[in-house]
């Protein structure tokens, strides 16, 4: 990674902007009070019925399609952090122009008509790409498919959202010191006008969109998936009553029926903020994106980890998982260890989730959209990485596995072949990180100068955290 600059080779910022306008940790939290809010409203009036056969109309409780649920998840997850941004935007607006934005009223039809002919083609072309690509094609069908309530939801919603973008277009184009943004200049491509063509801001458009494209039919089917797991039954009050008033094995399966919940409502929080971000890049509120990975490298890197790259990859080179988890290899082992993996996890979890939390509206893979310094990021610079890695390993156990040779004993525990096969595989899933980690300071530091400064400012309270404080 780039060392940090001097103060006089960092560049300056242009007379008439101030730097990014990241907004308080509170903005997260906003959405977080949102996302319960919603859970406990689709608890009440809609959540996952449709999967209910005997439905009890005492209940309340209404017939909602999935993708409506997903939909109105994020819809109490995203509108109290669009408000937050906008108040906390607002006194910081009146001082000047902010990473481009200013008070004038330049407004243009036919800007506004070049960028929406830009975002028409633009998803035209991914549509295309939909239909080509195997993968999502067999979605497509009403009968559905496994992005089948992402495909639904845009049927459905895709004509409201292009009328508020030409609403939105022509009121932010107006307020923009250079509007010739990259819709606007992949309109002058659609029309041939090439010699007007700024073609490093298309180049990041599409590349902006190509995460767009993979990125949210894949998060929005994770959420919808998730619904399920998030309606609170009586059996949850069960499980922690027989948690909390016994011991031994019956209060170990009360711990992990609320485990089950957990896990599941925290990544759902995760998936609710990763989908909103996808989609709500707003210049308005700041969420836009400044650039979009350039390199080959960071964005396989970063795909390897997802569907559809992650099940060959997975299965082929990076298999870390044994033949079990923690739950069947520590129950019956010892329940001190069984509680403290199910902790650990949990906690790891959270710290990732609250990594998720703290960008707001900002979060996208392979993207730069504001350098976040707050929350984890206040103590290291990718605490969702590394928390991750721990997470898998405390879930796996991958050491302990059955299969194989015995090599030797630890505790009473033999280690396999296939166990110390596993670890291997873990470290090279957690080498895939690290690419990806250095891949984004890389990007980062190279367009950014602020990114540079709080590394600096990340290494520094390292040294002095290891020297206890001294200076």
């Amino acid at each position: 990674m780039p060392s940090n600059k001097s103060q006089a080779s960092t560049p300056a910022l242009p007379a008439n902007a101030r730097p990014d306008f990241i907004p308080s940790a509170i903005t997260g939290w906003v959405g977080v009070f949102g996302f319960v809010l919603g859970v406990i409203w689709l608890n009440r009036y809609g959540l996952v019925i449709n999967q209910l056969n005997n439905a009890d109309p005492s209940l309340g409780l209404h017939e909602l399609s999935r993708y409506w649920e997903g939909l109105i998840l994020l819809g109490f997850t995203a509108v109290p952090m669009i408000v937050c941004d906008a108040l906390l935007l607002w006194p910081k607006a009146n001082e000047g122009p902010i990473d481009g934005i200013t008070k004038q009223h330049n407004y243009s039809l036919g800007r506004t008509l070049t960028k929406l002919l830009g975002l028409g083609v633009t998803i035209l072309l991914l549509a295309l790409l939909y239909w080509v690509f195997p993968e999502y094609n067999q979605s497509l069908a009403s009968d559905g498919g496994f992005y089948g309530n992402f495909f639904s939801l845009c049927r459905l919603a895709g004509p409201w959202v292009l009328g508020v973008c030409a609403v939105y277009f022509f009121f932010v184009d107006a307020r923009l010191n250079d509007p010739h943004d990259g819709y606007w200049n992949f309109g002058r491509v659609v029309l041939f006008d090439y010699k007007n063509v700024n073609w490093p801001k298309v180049n990041n458009h599409l590349r902006t969109w190509a995460v767009k494209g993979f990125f949210m039919p894949l998060m929005f089917t994770y959420l919808c998936s998730n619904l399920p797991g998030l309606h609170w039954r009586p059996e949850h009050g069960e499980a922690f009553q027989q948690f909390w008033n016994n011991s031994g094995v019956a209060a170990a399966n009360g711990f992990l029926a609320l485990h089950h919940y957990l896990h599941n409502f925290l990544f759902s929080i995760d998936l609710a903020f990763v989908a909103c971000g996808y989609v709500l890049t707003l210049r308005w509120i700041q969420s836009h994106v400044r650039s979009a990975e350039p390199t080959a490298l960071g964005w396989t890197a970063a795909l390897i980890c997802y569907q559809p790259f992650w099940t060959p990859v997975g299965n082929l080179y990076l298999g870390y998982w044994s033949d079990g988890n923690w739950e069947s290899k520590l129950m019956n082992y010892s329940l001190p260890l069984f509680y403290a993996c199910g902790f650990g996890i949990l906690i790891f979890e959270a710290i990732f989730v609250w990594a998720t939390i703290s960008f707001g509206l900002r979060f996208s893979n392979l993207t730069h959209r504001g350098i976040v310094t707050q929350g984890p990021y206040y103590f290291t610079r990718h605490p969702a990485y590394i928390t991750k890695i721990c997470a898998f390993f405390l879930i796996a156990l991958p050491w302990v596995d059955g299969r194989g040779t015995v090599l030797f004993h630890i505790g009473g525990q033999a280690i396999t072949t296939h166990g110390v096969r596993n670890l291997f595989m873990l470290a090279g899933l957690a080498f895939v990180y690290w690419v990806r980690a250095k891949t984004e300071e890389r990007n980062l530091s190279s367009i950014d100068p602020a990114y540079s400064m709080y590394s600096e400012n990340i290494r520094s309270r390292h040294r002095r955290w290891l020297r206890f404080g001294r200076k």
